[in-house]
């Protein structure tokens, strides 16, 4: 196993996840929460979830806390599958925020939706 993985997998036992499933019960509710889709925009530009924002990895903790409506507010991020997304929920959690990745990233929940 690489670094690289062995820090993803430690990570995915450590932070909190929301499966697809919880998502859409999170939007339901009417729950307030941003929803971060960090792939690059090229990425993103060929599909991404309603509603999530395009914030790609090498520039979200600077640009943040300017699209959420309150610091409190829960952050749910989701990369294609599941590296990026654990680095930057990661990030997000050290710097005192209600960070959770979306177990799967877009992958996860692009094969929920069909």
């Amino acid at each position: 196993m690489s670094l690289f993985d062995k820090r993803i997998a430690e990570l995915e036992e450590k932070l909190p996840h929301l499966d697809p499933a919880e998502l859409v019960d999170w939007r339901q509710t009417g729950r307030s929460f941003l929803l971060v889709d960090v792939r690059q925009q090229e990425e993103a530009a060929e599909g991404s979830i309603e509603g999530a924002v395009n914030i790609p990895r090498p520039k979200l903790e600077a640009s943040i806390e300017s699209h959420m409506q309150d610091p409190q507010q829960p952050v749910v991020v989701f990369c294609g599958g599941r590296g990026r997304s654990q680095l930057v929920a990661d990030s997000l959690r050290a710097m005192g925020m209600d960070a959770r990745v979306l177990r799967g990233g877009y992958s996860a929940w692009r094969d929920t939706q069909t």
